[in-house]
């Protein structure tokens, strides 16, 4: 427990001074959702995870097993659509050695077709795209019922002709006093980004802190429970709540509702395992006539 103490001090000392700073908040593609696992479930399991997306929700689930053969050696791939044709990638590892759990991962947004008018048309001059790009590496380690970790994140940034560049750091603890239980606690992109045209980027620094439960039903169902309260600097509190079914752990339907999205609240989805290979899928309903997001992800478990 004297290393779950340090760690939430941490956490809440590197948040003070995060959301203390000022500028305006950029860089969104840290806080929309990575797997569709997570967007399924509202990203109500973001802070207790155990998938590589971890390393940008709470590096201390890099340090969980959630594969039936224990090797702790992960592969995700993720591809999401969202609104205006934005499109999020990401790719991401987790993997054990020396008593240790290392994770990495590359994300990247791109929304293209943006016009650009100097004066009133009805044709655009030009468009263009833009960009964002976070790379990130992270460790984490098990002290028994306890995990703690860090990660640290290079971060990009491009509108039109514009750049930014920084950095941020994640930190964070899960804790499972019983088997069926899971508590965590973290808080992230805490750093700074140079300055776009004239003025400076803050980074949408978080604290998270949540739980799940999971309770058998009968030899082939069990359901599991997520609740979570998300702080986002740049976007209030946004809380979300999550359920997921699973039949003999390779089917598994889920949904989640959050309250703290401005265009999106429902979400649905499932997944199936099979052996080495999983693959989820999520959908989102998207508010104000903004259509739908979609995600796709499939992992390599082994």
């Amino acid at each position: 427990m004297k290393y779950l103490a340090f760690v939430m001090a941490a956490v809440f000392l590197f948040s003070a001074t995060a959301f203390s700073q000022g500028g305006a908040a950029g860089l969104q593609i840290l806080e929309v959702g990575y797997s569709a696992r997570d967007l399924s479930l509202a990203n109500s399991n973001d802070v207790i995870t155990g998938e590589p997306t971890a390393i940008y929700t709470n590096p201390a689930g890099l340090a969980s097993i959630e594969n039936e053969n224990g090797i702790g050696l992960d592969f995700m791939l993720t591809h999401r659509t969202y609104f205006a044709g934005t499109t999020i990638d990401m790719f991401g590892t987790r993997f054990q050695g020396g008593g240790f759990s290392f994770g990495t991962s590359l994300l990247l947004s791109s929304v293209p077709d943006i016009e650009v008018r100097t004066s009133p048309s009805d044709d655009p001059q030009s468009s263009f795209s833009a960009k964002d790009f976070a790379l990130a590496v992270g460790v984490a380690h098990n002290f028994d019922n306890v995990s703690v970790g860090i990660s640290a994140l290079y971060l990009y940034e491009k509108l039109f002709v514009y750049e930014s560049s920084g950095y941020a750091l994640n930190f964070g603890m899960q804790y499972s006093p019983m088997e069926d239980i899971r508590i965590g606690l973290s808080g992230g992109n805490f750093g700074s980004s140079s300055a776009m045209i004239s003025e400076k980027i803050a980074l949408p620094a978080f604290i998270r802190i949540g739980g799940s439960y999971t309770k058998p039903l009968d030899d082939n169902f069990s359901i599991t429970g997520y609740l979570e309260g998300a702080a986002f600097k740049s976007a209030g509190i946004s809380p979300g709540i999550g359920a997921e079914l699973s039949f003999q752990n390779y089917i598994k339907f889920r949904a989640g509702y959050s309250s703290g999205i401005e265009i999106a609240g429902y979400s649905f989805g499932a997944g199936v395992s099979y052996s080495l290979l999983k693959f989820d899928y999520s959908y989102i309903p998207l508010k104000q006539d903004f259509g739908n997001s979609q995600t796709f992800t499939v992992s390599f478990v082994f």
